[in-house]
């Protein structure tokens, strides 16, 4: 394990800050899933504990491999036309071959391998879309770029395949992922939190020529959510309607649908600033259910207080902040793009997880990263991390070239 932090922190240039966050949650989260899973020892058997914190450790352990392995070898050369799509048709294709497995409570997300193991392929859908959209939006309208010296008809015609290459494809990429996970997965809050990162990689993108679409997305978002406001009892189905209702009022029902959200609000009352001792959680014990994934933050609360709160959320601030200030500082915009993508992912999932199981918004299943249990999400974080970090390494390299 020694040799392996050495490993992590070795490599020049990486900020050694975002390692030493990603090291903390994760953890942090081994710890707190420990903890967490105690509760259902009863149901489940008295190793279930250890067995979901070996599964985590695991997890963590190949993804600090990925992470290196990202970090020391991965190149912007290698998102380029042909491989964006690639990766695309690969991310889709086993998010529609979820449908093979038997879903769970009327999701297709997972691939089943065996009974320990599950694979989400949304999650990784995520850190692609990233990747698909910075070249789409980035690199690929540089290369698009039309020069002045030519005829107008010579113009209109790149202007028109400009437009297909640089808006249609990356927005019929985004319908079809979301089409895929919404309605053929059927797992909407996925679905939800891939179009809101595509919407912002697509608002965020520093290029001109997008300046006038992205007023017409906006014109478009508000009508669209005025539209989806005032018809929501015919678009939304009534175990989603069921969730809005529950979050505007948690007391109508909470011995069935309220269930899992008023107890997630006990155990936020009982913290208090220092919580009820470590392990000491009572709502662990079949009042939360699944406790150590989504529901987590309310176990941290409920037994650290506001204080182990603030132990994730510290680190989960600096990741953000990294992300967006070395994006700031990168002229490249493809690179930029990506370092956008990664931090509007972390903060994504922060604000949805939290925000629901608080019920500051209605909950959507969403894990948090690095800490709920989860290979999936965990290994597609340190994916994520590990690409961000060569970025940010061959940046402070250059710069510490310049300076010499």
């Amino acid at each position: 394990m020694i040799d392996l932090l050495k490993r992590i922190f070795r490599r020049k240039g990486v900020d050694k800050t975002v390692y030493a966050c990603v090291i903390i949650l994760t953890i942090y989260g081994i710890v707190m899933i420990g903890s967490a899973s105690v509760g259902q020892t009863a149901t489940e058997g008295a190793a279930y504990a250890t067995i979901n914190m070996i599964k985590q450790a695991v997890y963590v352990l190949t993804g600090y491999g990925f992470m290196i392995f990202l970090t020391r070898c991965f190149k912007k050369s290698w998102i380029d036309g042909s491989s964006t799509w690639i990766i695309y048709g690969i991310g889709l294709a086993f998010m529609i071959f979820c449908l093979a497995f038997k879903g769970v409570k009327g999701s297709h997300a997972w691939i089943r391998f065996g009974s320990l193991f599950t694979l989400q392929p949304a999650e990784f859908m995520k850190v692609i879309m990233i990747l698909f959209l910075s070249y789409h939006f980035g690199e690929l309208e540089e290369l698009c770029e039309i020069p002045r010296n030519l005829s107008r008809k010579y113009k209109e015609r790149l202007q028109q395949k400009k437009f297909i290459y640089c808006i249609v494809r990356p927005v019929i990429a985004i319908i079809c992922v979301f089409i895929v996970g919404g309605f053929v997965q059927k797992d909407l809050g996925s679905a939800l939190i891939l179009a809101f990162l595509c919407m912002m990689m697509f608002f965020i993108t520093p290029r001109p020529y997008y300046k006038k679409f992205k007023t017409l997305a906006l014109i478009l978002l508000v009508i669209g959510v005025v539209v989806v406001i005032f018809s929501a009892t015919v678009i939304l189905k009534p175990h989603q309607l069921g969730r809005i209702y529950t979050w505007l009022n948690p007391l109508n029902d909470p011995i069935n649908s309220g269930w899992q959200l008023v107890n997630a609000l006990i155990a936020f009352s009982s913290g208090g600033l220092l919580g009820r001792g470590f392990g000491a959680s009572r709502q662990k014990y079949g009042y939360i259910p699944e406790s150590h994934n989504d529901f987590i933050v309310s176990i941290i609360y409920e037994e650290l207080g506001m204080v182990g709160f603030l132990v994730f959320l510290i680190p989960y601030c600096i990741i953000i902040y990294k992300m967006f200030y070395y994006g700031l500082r990168i002229k490249n915009t493809k690179s930029k793009l990506i370092l956008y993508g990664v931090g509007i992912y972390f903060f994504t999932h922060l604000i949805i997880n939290v925000g629901g199981v608080s019920g500051l918004i209605p909950m959507t299943g969403v894990p948090l990263l690095l800490i709920s249990s989860g290979g999936s999400s965990t290994w597609a974080a340190m994916i994520a991390i590990g690409i961000a970090q060569s970025i940010i390494s061959k940046y402070n390299r250059d710069s510490l070239k310049e300076q010499i």
